[in-house]
């Protein structure tokens, strides 16, 4: 007897038709294809999940997808609900597209992570949830630090290391208490975490009390660059405003001792200054021995060329 060379993949290809209509959103035509499944085989528990699955978001849909941000906050907040990825797909570029069209999507934020830019990072398109999240930090979005980190999240992801390190350390730099730190991307980063807070800090001080220090650490351990080229500009004046920083008490430590960091390197290695350097140099062992034993230890390497 001669097979039906067609019997044994209708199933399949009648499950990926399906699935093509769920990227679309074509909703009611996916369940019709799953009923016709069905109608060979009514005790098809895949199928009948995913038909179950795709009747909730009928229902859904209808009342989330026309009722502006808030339908669209719920459409999201549910989204990771036992959701098939051809559905998901769907409704990630459904929101991608709703968002866009609002006005300034780029600073519209709900916590957690409710974004354009962290809908197209779910979505998987890098770049674009990238472009996103810088245009948000240049909008003046709040949680500043928070949009840095994502972007480095999506960088990191695309292939672009360089570029993403550039917006941790900016992150850290400039608004480290709103860095998600639990849905960093980056191994490098987490791993610089870690170590800080083992090798560095007290054993008493929390992740959040540590990754302030993470530019300093970051540069110490050779990840991070360093930037002198304002303070060759006007060294006194530079000095002048660094000193008068420390002595109001107004910057965070973390963010003085980078800064006295900076200076350091840049007597170090362009003025030879070493009276002044070694003024310096005390101040920063004063605010952390820690941390500053290991930059001197950091120093010996670079000299030495290791």
């Amino acid at each position: 007897m001669q097979l039906d060379l067609f019997t044994d993949n209708r199933r399949n290809i009648l499950i990926n038709d399906a699935t093509h209509l769920l990227r679309s959103l074509e909703l009611e035509k996916a369940l019709a294809v799953y009923e016709e499944i069905l109608a060979d085989d009514p005790s098809d528990t895949e199928v009948l999940v995913l038909r179950k699955e795709v009747e909730i978001w009928c229902e859904r849909f209808d009342r989330w997808s026309s009722t502006g941000l808030g339908g669209l906050y719920e459409i999201h907040k549910h989204i990771f609900d036992r959701v098939s990825n051809g559905l998901r797909a769907g409704l990630l570029a459904f929101l991608a597209e709703s968002l866009q069209a609002l006005d300034k999507p780029q600073l519209i934020y709900i916590p957690p992570r409710f974004h354009l830019g962290c809908v197209l990072h779910e979505a998987e398109r890098y770049t674009d949830a990238a472009n996103w999240y810088a245009v948000a930090v240049q909008s003046g979005i709040a949680e500043k630090g928070r949009f840095l980190a994502w972007q480095g999240d999506s960088l990191t992801l695309c292939g672009r290391n360089t570029d993403a390190m550039e917006c941790y350390l900016a992150a850290f730099l400039e608004d480290p208490d709103t860095v998600d730190l639990d849905g960093i991307a980056n191994p490098l980063i987490c791993d610089l975490i870690l170590t800080l807070i083992s090798e560095c800090c007290n054993e008493e001080i929390n992740e959040q009390e540590a990754v302030p220090w993470l530019p300093c650490w970051g540069f110490i351990q050779g990840e991070f660059s360093l930037s002198t080229k304002d303070i060759a500009v006007d060294p006194e004046a530079f000095s002048a405003l660094l000193r008068h920083s420390d002595a109001s008490g107004n910057v965070p430590q973390p963010r003085l001792w980078y800064e006295y960091l900076r200076y350091a390197e840049f007597l170090r290695t362009s003025v030879r200054d070493d009276r002044e350097l070694l003024l310096v140099r005390r101040r920063m062992r004063t605010m952390h021995a820690k941390m500053f034993d290991r930059y001197i230890g950091s120093v010996g390497n670079r000299k030495r060329g290791t």
